[in-house]
């Protein structure tokens, strides 16, 4: 990758640095009020005289962990085509993404779960997409800290707007600075600069910015010093996008010294030219990025509530333990009065005088209402920001269906207010994610992740960043949803009771939707609606890994289990995708017409056992005689297509369908 012109690069570090100072500067303030409401959230310490109370309540926390716990699941990205020539594109991005996303290599679930945590506090999610292709593709998909990231004051509320926006605290190692070096990421000349020009373990450490960071991690009782130790020599980086003459530019450098290590136009790193930052706000606004958030609506209140109770138990304390005045004619010893088991009390009382006049006790007269007062504050913040008891599961569940879903659905509303940024957000991501597989997936690892239909992507994928995009999914809107499902139930329920409904309606379309509605999967409804004679799912999924072998040209054995459904499976793949060359059409087309013999051994062999079962005495004849024939074969059924007898597929000669086959069997 091309670095840009030396002499280039150090004005633009010099630039990137004061541009940093004045985006730190912009947000200091709004940092602050920040770990405020994450101070509220982690238990802070209330600091109070001696024999005060200062308790604080979970008030923040109950409010984030609901909230998070109605918006904790992730949308769906599906990529969709203006044109039908792209239908096939659209469904190999979209199975890609979906495959980077789970669980179980992107996490993109977990990430979605972190950003949304963290919006809650600052009222922005801000995330970083690039993909990458050494040694191999890979995606990836980067929650940014609030306190990490720096834009331009008035760069407004949409990211790609700002001509300025950057990551701090970027950590490498010395030994990753030398592998990139060498790699040809990094700069030589500029990375020898920066070890030589670096201070030892303190510069990690030594830098107002990186210390206002650190006031965070303090008040969350985490010890800062013990954070910055990793067991060898650390860089802290900045990475940085900016738009210089008219043209965007990406650098990587550090911020103590002013020596860069990268430095390339941003289209030489990102082909799309758009920057690799994405966010979203939780209330939008046109000219301000650092948007007020759902906590900065909690604070105050969680504030009076925890003044309010602690005044209650200060009040009470006052009341079981108050002061009191004393006679110290008759009482000369004040620390006899003190409660002890069994004690006495030496009393002076003089004549007619009563022992009570000796002690006067201050009254504290309770503290009305508090309880009515912290229960208005409380539902009052429920109505405002849809956590309300129902909500937060603690309400009665025995209700009418309707009512409960109708709550839901004011829930899944209340959040769309928020989502309106939250879905923009995922659109944008979905942009980087096909630019990002356009320029580093290749059609054999795009098969290694969705299979056989991965096929045709190398001269597709320069479609990839122009197809449509849509969103769906979150938590409150599918349980709101739930009710239209319960209503389509009921209406397939009325069908099959009315015997004239039931004439009219298309029986596979029935069947079709009771089996959605039975949570099945698409696959195990397409093998219960087909005629044709299916075979299990490991059966199923040997022919798919048989069609990648051979588009692979990898040598592939007769399978002995074979039956119809697994020779129609690798034929109908055969025929559907134009984009095969002639060469790999025949190569499975041949094979499967190689598994004839086998099919008819393996048909016969389980209708002499159905037959045997049923303790038919009478013997067997030849399979072309029973009705029941391999389709394909002399006397079948259903004809396979590309076979003798059959209509679809292109043409080809198979009166000696073997003969001068080219599929590498063995």
């Amino acid at each position: 990758m091309k670095h840009i012109e030396t002499t280039l690069a150090d004005i633009l570090t010099q630039l990137a640095i004061g541009q940093v100072k004045v985006g730190y500067e912009y947000k200091r303030n709004r940092m602050k009020q920040i770990q405020k409401s994450e101070e509220f959230y982690y238990g802070r310490k209330i600091k109070v005289p001696t024999g005060r109370f200062g308790v604080p309540l979970p008030t923040m926390s109950g409010f984030v962990d609901t909230l998070m716990s109605k918006i904790d699941d992730p949308p769906n990205i599906k990529f969709g085509y203006t044109d039908l020539a792209d239908l096939k594109l659209s469904t190999k991005i979209t199975s890609a993404i979906s495959k980077d996303s789970s669980s179980t290599i992107g996490r993109w679930g977990m990430k979605d779960r972190w950003q949304k945590k963290l919006a809650c506090f600052s009222g922005r999610g801000i995330t970083k997409y690039y993909a990458e292709s050494d040694p191999k593709y890979k995606s990836n998909w980067d929650v940014v800290d609030h306190e990490d990231f720096i834009c331009e004051p008035g760069g407004g509320g949409y990211l790609e707007n700002h001509m300025f926006l950057g990551q701090d605290n970027i950590f490498r190692t010395e030994t990753k600075l030398k592998e990139n070096a060498e790699a040809g990421i990094y700069d030589k000349t500029q990375v020898a600069e920066l070890i030589a020009n670096a201070s030892s373990s303190d510069h990690k450490k030594n830098d107002n910015l990186w210390q206002q960071k650190n006031e965070r991690l303090k008040k969350m009782g985490l010890n800062v010093d013990d954070n910055t130790y990793v067991g060898q020599q650390m860089y802290r980086l900045v990475e940085w996008g900016m738009e210089y003459e008219g043209k965007r530019y990406y650098l990587l450098f550090d911020y103590l010294t002013g020596v860069w290590v990268r430095a390339h136009e941003l289209k030489e790193v990102f082909e799309s030219n758009l920057w690799p930052w994405e966010s979203w706000a939780t209330h939008e606004d046109p000219f301000i990025f650092w948007s007020k958030a759902p906590c900065d609506d909690v604070l105050p209140i969680a504030d009076a509530i925890d003044v309010l109770f602690n005044q209650a138990l200060d009040n009470r304390n006052k009341k079981n333990m108050g002061q009191r005045a004393y006679d110290s004619e008759m009482f000369p010893d004040p620390s006899e009065l003190e409660w002890r088991p069994n004690g006495l009390v030496r009393v002076e009382r003089k004549e007619g005088q009563s022992i009570a006049a000796g002690v006067y006790e201050f009254k504290t007269e309770d503290i009305q209402g508090t309880i009515e007062m912290v229960g208005f504050m409380d539902n009052y913040l429920g109505r405002k920001t849809g956590i309300t008891p129902e909500t937060e599961g603690v309400a009665d569940r025995d209700q009418k269906v309707g009512i409960y879903f109708g709550s839901l659905q004011q829930v899944a509303d209340r959040l769309g207010l928020y989502n309106k940024s939250y879905n923009q957000f995922w659109e944008e991501l979905g942009l980087r994610y096909a630019w990002g597989a356009k320029e580093h997936l290749t059609e054999d690892e795009l098969m290694g992740m969705i299979g056989e239909d991965a096929i045709g992507w190398d001269k597709e994928k320069e479609k990839a960043p122009n197809l449509s995009l849509t969103v769906t999914g979150s938590s409150a809107e599918l349980e709101a949803n739930e009710s239209l499902s319960a209503k389509r139930a009921d209406a397939l329920m009325m069908i099959g009771k009315d015997p004239e409904l039931i004439q009219i309606a298309n029986p596979w379309w029935r069947l079709q939707e009771i089996l959605k509605h039975g949570s099945y999967e698409d696959d195990q409804i397409k093998i219960a609606m087909s005629r044709d004679e299916i075979g299990n799912i490991e059966l199923l999924s040997e022919a798919s890994q048989a069609i990648q072998d051979i588009i692979k040209g990898e040598r592939v054995k007769l399978n002995r289990s074979a039956n119809t459904s697994y020779m129609q499976t690798i034929l109908d793949y055969a025929t559907d995708h134009d984009e095969l060359t002639e060469e790999k059409y025949l190569e499975l087309t041949n094979f499967a017409y190689a598994h004839s013999e086998i099919v008819a051994e393996n048909a016969k062999r389980k209708s002499m056992f159905m037959n045997a079962g049923a303790n038919q005495q009478k013997a067997e004849a030849p399979i072309s005689q029973q009705g029941q024939g391999i389709p394909g074969q002399p006397g079948g059924g259903n004809p396979i297509p590309g076979t003798p007898g059959g209509t679809q597929g292109r043409s080809l000669d198979n009166s000696n369908a073997l003969q001068g086959a080219t599929a590498p069997i063995v």
